[in-house]
Protein backbone atom coordinates (compact mmCIF):
# COMPACT_ATOMS: atom_id res chain seq x y z
CA UNK A 1 0.00 0.00 0.00
CA UNK A 2 1.47 3.35 -1.05
CA UNK A 3 1.78 5.89 1.73
CA UNK A 4 0.05 9.23 1.12
CA UNK A 5 2.50 12.12 1.63
CA UNK A 6 1.59 14.52 4.40
CA UNK A 7 0.21 17.89 3.39
CA UNK A 8 2.69 20.78 3.81
CA UNK A 9 2.28 22.87 6.95
CA UNK A 10 0.62 26.24 6.38
CA UNK A 11 3.23 29.00 6.16
CA UNK A 12 1.45 31.10 8.84
CA UNK A 13 1.62 28.19 11.28
CA UNK A 14 5.34 27.71 10.56
CA UNK A 15 6.07 31.44 10.85
CA UNK A 16 4.29 31.88 14.18
CA UNK A 17 5.90 28.77 15.61
CA UNK A 18 9.34 30.08 14.72
CA UNK A 19 8.58 33.56 16.09
CA UNK A 20 7.04 32.22 19.31
CA UNK A 21 9.93 29.86 19.95
CA UNK A 22 12.59 32.57 19.46
CA UNK A 23 10.99 35.61 21.09
CA UNK A 24 9.34 33.74 23.98
CA UNK A 25 12.65 32.12 24.86
CA UNK A 26 14.05 35.61 25.39
CA UNK A 27 10.94 36.53 27.34
CA UNK A 28 11.66 33.64 29.71
CA UNK A 29 14.84 35.51 30.62
CA UNK A 30 12.77 38.69 31.20
CA UNK A 31 10.34 36.93 33.54
CA UNK A 32 13.09 34.95 35.26
CA UNK A 33 14.91 38.15 36.15
CA UNK A 34 11.64 39.73 37.29
CA UNK A 35 10.80 36.66 39.41
CA UNK A 36 14.22 36.66 41.02
CA UNK A 37 13.88 40.31 41.90
CA UNK A 38 10.45 39.79 43.50
CA UNK A 39 10.96 36.33 45.01
CA UNK A 40 8.22 34.38 43.22
CA UNK A 41 7.72 30.76 44.28
CA UNK A 42 8.24 27.48 42.35
CA UNK A 43 4.63 27.32 41.14
CA UNK A 44 5.04 30.57 39.28
CA UNK A 45 8.30 29.36 37.77
CA UNK A 46 6.67 26.09 36.66
CA UNK A 47 3.71 27.88 35.05
CA UNK A 48 6.09 30.24 33.27
CA UNK A 49 8.11 27.37 31.79
CA UNK A 50 4.92 25.61 30.64
CA UNK A 51 3.55 28.82 29.12
CA UNK A 52 6.63 30.10 27.31
CA UNK A 53 8.61 26.92 26.55
CA UNK A 54 6.07 24.10 26.16
CA UNK A 55 2.97 25.99 25.02
CA UNK A 56 4.44 27.26 21.67
CA UNK A 57 5.04 23.69 20.50
CA UNK A 58 1.65 22.45 21.73
CA UNK A 59 -0.33 25.09 19.82
CA UNK A 60 1.88 24.53 16.76
CA UNK A 61 0.95 20.85 16.69
CA UNK A 62 -2.70 21.75 17.22
CA UNK A 63 -2.76 24.14 14.23
CA UNK A 64 -0.63 21.88 12.04
CA UNK A 65 -3.06 18.96 12.35
CA UNK A 66 -6.25 21.04 12.31
CA UNK A 67 -8.73 20.73 9.44
CA UNK A 68 -8.33 24.48 8.82
CA UNK A 69 -4.75 25.33 9.92
CA UNK A 70 -5.08 29.09 9.34
CA UNK A 71 -8.28 29.37 11.38
CA UNK A 72 -6.70 27.26 14.14
CA UNK A 73 -3.60 29.50 14.17
CA UNK A 74 -5.73 32.64 14.50
CA UNK A 75 -7.44 30.99 17.47
CA UNK A 76 -3.97 30.30 18.88
CA UNK A 77 -3.06 33.99 18.57
CA UNK A 78 -6.23 35.00 20.42
CA UNK A 79 -5.38 32.42 23.07
CA UNK A 80 -1.90 34.00 23.32
CA UNK A 81 -3.51 37.37 24.10
CA UNK A 82 -5.77 35.77 26.70
CA UNK A 83 -2.79 34.23 28.51
CA UNK A 84 -0.90 37.54 28.24
CA UNK A 85 -3.80 39.14 30.11
CA UNK A 86 -3.61 36.46 32.76
CA UNK A 87 0.11 37.06 33.28
CA UNK A 88 -0.28 40.83 33.27
CA UNK A 89 -2.84 40.78 36.08
CA UNK A 90 -1.09 38.01 38.01
CA UNK A 91 2.17 40.00 38.06
CA UNK A 92 0.45 43.26 39.04
CA UNK A 93 0.68 44.91 35.58
CA UNK A 94 4.44 45.61 35.39
CA UNK A 95 4.58 48.29 32.68
CA UNK A 96 7.25 47.03 30.28
CA UNK A 97 6.29 43.37 30.64
CA UNK A 98 2.60 44.11 30.01
CA UNK A 99 3.39 46.40 27.08
CA UNK A 100 5.63 43.80 25.43
CA UNK A 101 3.06 41.03 25.79
CA UNK A 102 0.04 43.05 24.70
CA UNK A 103 1.66 44.81 21.75
CA UNK A 104 2.99 41.51 20.36
CA UNK A 105 -0.50 40.01 20.53
CA UNK A 106 -1.95 43.08 18.78
CA UNK A 107 0.71 43.00 16.04
CA UNK A 108 -0.04 39.35 15.33
CA UNK A 109 -3.76 39.90 14.95
CA UNK A 110 -3.37 43.13 12.98
CA UNK A 111 -1.42 41.27 10.31
CA UNK A 112 -4.41 39.02 9.62
CA UNK A 113 -7.51 40.96 10.65
CA UNK A 114 -6.46 44.64 10.55
CA UNK A 115 -8.17 46.90 13.12
CA UNK A 116 -10.66 44.17 13.95
CA UNK A 117 -7.74 41.96 14.99
CA UNK A 118 -6.38 44.66 17.34
CA UNK A 119 -9.73 44.92 19.09
CA UNK A 120 -10.01 41.13 19.37
CA UNK A 121 -6.48 40.86 20.83
CA UNK A 122 -7.18 43.60 23.38
CA UNK A 123 -10.51 42.01 24.29
CA UNK A 124 -8.89 38.62 24.89
CA UNK A 125 -6.12 40.20 27.00
CA UNK A 126 -8.72 42.13 29.01
CA UNK A 127 -10.74 38.95 29.54
CA UNK A 128 -7.66 37.17 30.95
CA UNK A 129 -6.84 40.11 33.24
CA UNK A 130 -10.43 40.36 34.49
CA UNK A 131 -10.47 36.66 35.28
CA UNK A 132 -7.34 36.90 37.44
CA UNK A 133 -8.60 40.05 39.20
CA UNK A 134 -11.93 38.35 39.90
CA UNK A 135 -10.22 35.29 41.42
CA UNK A 136 -7.14 36.78 43.08
CA UNK A 137 -8.02 40.43 43.53
CA UNK A 138 -6.53 43.62 42.15
CA UNK A 139 -2.79 44.27 42.40
CA UNK A 140 -0.96 47.08 40.66
CA UNK A 141 2.88 47.15 40.59
CA UNK A 142 3.85 48.94 37.34
CA UNK A 143 7.54 49.48 38.13
CA UNK A 144 10.21 47.22 36.65
CA UNK A 145 13.94 47.34 37.11
CA UNK A 146 16.22 48.72 34.45
CA UNK A 147 17.48 45.25 33.61
CA UNK A 148 13.94 43.89 33.20
CA UNK A 149 12.95 46.92 31.12
CA UNK A 150 16.02 46.51 28.91
CA UNK A 151 15.37 42.79 28.40
CA UNK A 152 11.72 43.56 27.59
CA UNK A 153 12.87 46.02 24.95
CA UNK A 154 15.26 43.41 23.57
CA UNK A 155 12.53 40.79 23.44
CA UNK A 156 10.14 43.19 21.68
CA UNK A 157 12.88 44.23 19.25
CA UNK A 158 13.71 40.63 18.38
CA UNK A 159 10.06 39.87 17.80
CA UNK A 160 9.58 42.92 15.55
CA UNK A 161 12.70 42.09 13.57
CA UNK A 162 11.53 38.51 13.09
CA UNK A 163 8.08 39.73 12.08
CA UNK A 164 9.55 42.27 9.65
CA UNK A 165 11.88 39.68 8.17
CA UNK A 166 8.96 37.34 7.55
CA UNK A 167 6.99 40.20 5.97
CA UNK A 168 9.97 41.00 3.72
CA UNK A 169 10.36 37.35 2.74
CA UNK A 170 6.69 37.08 1.87
CA UNK A 171 6.85 40.32 -0.12
CA UNK A 172 9.87 39.16 -2.11
CA UNK A 173 8.28 35.76 -2.70
CA UNK A 174 5.04 37.39 -3.80
CA UNK A 175 6.88 39.78 -6.11
CA UNK A 176 8.87 36.91 -7.62
CA UNK A 177 5.72 34.84 -8.05
CA UNK A 178 3.93 37.73 -9.74
CA UNK A 179 6.89 38.26 -12.07
CA UNK A 180 6.85 34.57 -12.98
CA UNK A 181 3.10 34.71 -13.50
CA UNK A 182 3.51 37.72 -15.79
CA UNK A 183 6.19 35.87 -17.74
CA UNK A 184 4.00 32.78 -17.90
CA UNK A 185 1.03 34.87 -18.98
CA UNK A 186 3.12 36.56 -21.68
CA UNK A 187 4.35 33.15 -22.84
CA UNK A 188 0.80 31.80 -22.85
CA UNK A 189 -0.41 34.85 -24.77
CA UNK A 190 2.35 34.28 -27.29
CA UNK A 191 1.42 30.62 -27.57
CA UNK A 192 -2.26 31.53 -27.87
CA UNK A 193 -1.51 34.01 -30.64
CA UNK A 194 0.61 31.40 -32.39
CA UNK A 195 -2.20 28.85 -32.06
CA UNK A 196 -4.78 31.35 -33.31
CA UNK A 197 -2.51 32.28 -36.21
CA UNK A 198 -2.01 28.60 -37.00
CA UNK A 199 -5.75 28.00 -36.76
CA UNK A 200 -6.36 30.90 -39.12
CA UNK A 201 -3.76 29.51 -41.51
CA UNK A 202 -5.26 26.03 -41.32
CA UNK A 203 -8.75 27.44 -41.84
CA UNK A 204 -7.51 29.46 -44.81
CA UNK A 205 -5.76 26.41 -46.23
CA UNK A 206 -8.89 24.33 -45.72
CA UNK A 207 -10.87 26.94 -47.68
CA UNK A 208 -8.37 27.38 -50.51
CA UNK A 209 -7.73 25.34 -53.62
CA UNK A 210 -4.07 24.25 -53.39
CA UNK A 211 -3.42 24.70 -57.12
CA UNK A 212 -4.99 28.07 -57.96
CA UNK A 213 -5.21 29.68 -54.51
CA UNK A 214 -8.90 30.43 -55.09
CA UNK A 215 -11.59 29.49 -52.58
CA UNK A 216 -12.85 25.92 -52.83
CA UNK A 217 -16.34 24.42 -52.68
CA UNK A 218 -16.11 23.97 -48.93
CA UNK A 219 -15.84 27.73 -48.50
CA UNK A 220 -18.51 28.31 -51.15
CA UNK A 221 -21.00 26.15 -49.26
CA UNK A 222 -20.57 28.35 -46.18
CA UNK A 223 -20.46 31.66 -48.05
CA UNK A 224 -23.37 31.42 -50.49
CA UNK A 225 -26.24 31.46 -48.00
CA UNK A 226 -24.55 34.31 -46.13
CA UNK A 227 -24.24 36.33 -49.34
CA UNK A 228 -27.83 35.58 -50.40
CA UNK A 229 -29.15 36.68 -46.99
CA UNK A 230 -26.95 39.80 -47.00
CA UNK A 231 -28.15 40.92 -50.42
CA UNK A 232 -31.77 40.22 -49.44
CA UNK A 233 -31.42 42.41 -46.33
CA UNK A 234 -30.03 45.25 -48.43
CA UNK A 235 -32.59 44.82 -51.21
CA UNK A 236 -29.80 44.01 -53.68
CA UNK A 237 -29.27 41.19 -56.11
CA UNK A 238 -26.62 38.48 -56.11
CA UNK A 239 -25.20 37.46 -59.46
CA UNK A 240 -23.48 34.13 -60.03
CA UNK A 241 -21.15 33.35 -62.93
CA UNK A 242 -20.20 29.74 -63.64
CA UNK A 243 -17.20 29.37 -66.01
CA UNK A 244 -15.99 26.26 -67.80
CA UNK A 245 -12.88 25.96 -69.96
CA UNK A 246 -13.83 24.62 -73.38
CA UNK A 247 -12.16 21.40 -74.53
CA UNK A 248 -9.85 21.43 -71.51
CA UNK A 249 -9.32 17.68 -71.75
CA UNK A 250 -7.65 18.22 -75.13
CA UNK A 251 -5.13 20.56 -73.51
CA UNK A 252 -4.25 17.90 -70.93
CA UNK A 253 -4.06 15.18 -73.57
CA UNK A 254 -1.95 17.23 -75.97
CA UNK A 255 0.37 19.11 -73.65
CA UNK A 256 0.18 17.14 -70.40
CA UNK A 257 -1.39 17.79 -67.01
CA UNK A 258 1.35 20.20 -65.97
CA UNK A 259 0.42 22.41 -68.92
CA UNK A 260 -3.23 22.12 -68.01
CA UNK A 261 -2.47 23.15 -64.41
CA UNK A 262 -0.53 26.14 -65.72
CA UNK A 263 -3.55 27.24 -67.78
CA UNK A 264 -5.85 26.86 -64.78
CA UNK A 265 -3.56 29.03 -62.65
CA UNK A 266 -3.47 31.70 -65.37
CA UNK A 267 -7.25 31.71 -65.66
CA UNK A 268 -7.52 32.00 -61.86
CA UNK A 269 -5.12 34.97 -61.89
CA UNK A 270 -7.18 36.66 -64.59
CA UNK A 271 -10.39 36.19 -62.60
CA UNK A 272 -8.77 37.56 -59.44
CA UNK A 273 -7.58 40.67 -61.29
CA UNK A 274 -11.15 41.45 -62.33
CA UNK A 275 -12.66 41.00 -58.86
CA UNK A 276 -14.05 43.66 -56.55
CA UNK A 277 -13.23 43.40 -52.83
CA UNK A 278 -16.72 42.03 -52.17
CA UNK A 279 -16.58 39.38 -54.92
CA UNK A 280 -15.88 35.73 -54.18
CA UNK A 281 -14.11 33.54 -56.72
CA UNK A 282 -13.96 29.76 -56.29
CA UNK A 283 -12.58 26.84 -58.17
CA UNK A 284 -15.82 24.90 -58.48
CA UNK A 285 -14.54 21.77 -60.19
CA UNK A 286 -11.66 20.49 -62.31
CA UNK A 287 -11.86 23.23 -64.97
CA UNK A 288 -14.89 25.07 -63.61
CA UNK A 289 -14.78 28.39 -61.77
CA UNK A 290 -17.57 30.19 -59.94
CA UNK A 291 -17.77 33.92 -59.33
CA UNK A 292 -20.19 35.41 -56.75
CA UNK A 293 -20.99 39.09 -57.35
CA UNK A 294 -22.93 40.62 -54.41
CA UNK A 295 -25.07 43.66 -55.27
CA UNK A 296 -24.60 43.27 -59.04
CA UNK A 297 -27.63 43.41 -61.35
CA UNK A 298 -28.11 40.77 -64.01
CA UNK A 299 -27.29 43.05 -66.95
CA UNK A 300 -24.03 44.16 -65.33
CA UNK A 301 -23.16 40.56 -64.51
CA UNK A 302 -23.73 39.57 -68.15
CA UNK A 303 -21.46 42.39 -69.31
CA UNK A 304 -18.84 41.24 -66.82
CA UNK A 305 -19.08 37.67 -68.10
CA UNK A 306 -18.81 38.80 -71.73
CA UNK A 307 -15.74 40.93 -70.94
CA UNK A 308 -14.01 38.01 -69.22
CA UNK A 309 -14.91 35.63 -72.02
CA UNK A 310 -13.52 38.02 -74.62
CA UNK A 311 -10.30 38.56 -72.64
CA UNK A 312 -9.70 34.83 -72.52
CA UNK A 313 -10.54 34.29 -76.19
CA UNK A 314 -8.32 37.15 -77.41
CA UNK A 315 -5.36 36.46 -75.16
CA UNK A 316 -2.33 34.52 -76.40
CA UNK A 317 -1.98 31.55 -74.05
CA UNK A 318 1.11 29.47 -73.51
CA UNK A 319 1.33 26.07 -71.90
CA UNK A 320 4.80 24.65 -71.27
CA UNK A 321 6.02 27.32 -73.73
CA UNK A 322 3.61 26.14 -76.45
CA UNK A 323 0.75 28.32 -77.78
CA UNK A 324 -2.69 26.98 -76.92
CA UNK A 325 -6.23 28.13 -77.64
CA UNK A 326 -8.35 28.73 -74.54
CA UNK A 327 -11.99 29.81 -74.48
CA UNK A 328 -14.69 30.01 -71.82
CA UNK A 329 -18.34 29.11 -71.67
CA UNK A 330 -20.26 31.01 -69.02
CA UNK A 331 -23.60 30.50 -67.33
CA UNK A 332 -25.13 33.46 -65.49
CA UNK A 333 -27.87 33.41 -62.84
CA UNK A 334 -29.17 36.01 -60.42
CA UNK A 335 -30.88 35.84 -56.98
CA UNK A 336 -33.31 38.67 -56.22
CA UNK A 337 -34.32 37.61 -52.69
CA UNK A 338 -33.55 35.09 -49.96
CA UNK A 339 -36.14 32.53 -51.05
CA UNK A 340 -33.82 30.75 -53.49
CA UNK A 341 -31.53 28.11 -52.06
CA UNK A 342 -27.80 28.20 -52.87
CA UNK A 343 -28.00 24.84 -54.65
CA UNK A 344 -30.93 26.07 -56.76
CA UNK A 345 -29.04 29.22 -57.78
CA UNK A 346 -26.01 27.15 -58.81
CA UNK A 347 -28.31 24.78 -60.71
CA UNK A 348 -29.71 27.71 -62.70
CA UNK A 349 -26.22 28.88 -63.64
CA UNK A 350 -25.25 25.31 -64.48
CA UNK A 351 -28.23 24.99 -66.83
CA UNK A 352 -27.22 28.21 -68.53
CA UNK A 353 -23.63 26.92 -68.79
CA UNK A 354 -24.89 23.67 -70.31
CA UNK A 355 -26.83 25.68 -72.87
CA UNK A 356 -23.68 27.65 -73.73
CA UNK A 357 -21.86 24.36 -74.30
CA UNK A 358 -24.71 23.02 -76.38
CA UNK A 359 -24.78 26.12 -78.59
CA UNK A 360 -21.15 25.81 -79.57
CA UNK A 361 -19.14 27.03 -76.54
CA UNK A 362 -17.20 30.30 -76.15
CA UNK A 363 -20.35 32.16 -75.24
CA UNK A 364 -22.46 33.46 -72.33
CA UNK A 365 -25.91 32.14 -71.54
CA UNK A 366 -28.25 33.59 -68.91
CA UNK A 367 -30.75 31.77 -66.72
CA UNK A 368 -33.95 33.74 -67.37
CA UNK A 369 -35.07 35.74 -70.37
CA UNK A 370 -34.48 39.45 -69.84
CA UNK A 371 -34.79 42.29 -72.38
CA UNK A 372 -31.29 43.47 -71.45
CA UNK A 373 -29.79 40.08 -72.17
CA UNK A 374 -31.64 39.67 -75.46
CA UNK A 375 -30.55 43.16 -76.52
CA UNK A 376 -26.93 42.06 -76.05
CA UNK A 377 -27.50 38.96 -78.15
CA UNK A 378 -26.95 36.71 -75.15
CA UNK A 379 -28.70 33.36 -75.08
CA UNK A 380 -31.12 32.69 -72.23
CA UNK A 381 -32.55 29.66 -70.55
CA UNK A 382 -35.81 29.54 -68.50
CA UNK A 383 -35.38 30.77 -64.91
CA UNK A 384 -36.71 27.61 -63.28
CA UNK A 385 -34.96 26.19 -60.20
CA UNK A 386 -33.78 22.60 -60.36
CA UNK A 387 -36.00 20.07 -58.68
Amino acid sequence: MTAVPAAPTHWVVRMNHRNRSASWLIFVAVLSLHFLEHGYGPWTWGLMLLQFLVYPHAVYLRARHARDPLAAEIQNMLLDSFFFGLWAAALGFPLWIVYTLVICGCINMTAFRALKGVLQALACAAAGAVLVVAVDGWRFSPDTSLRVSALSMLCLSVYLVLFARDAHTRTVTLSTTRARLRQSEAALQGQLQAVQSLQAQLTEQAHRDPLTGLYNRRYLNAAMQREIDGCAREGATLALLLFDLDHFKQINDRFGHAAGDEVLCQIAALLQQSMRPSDICCRYGGEEFLLLLPGMALQTAVERAQALRQQVAQRRWLAEGQPVDVTLSVGVACAHDATIAPAALIALADRALYQAKAEGRNRVCVAGATPAAEAEGVSTTPMVPAA
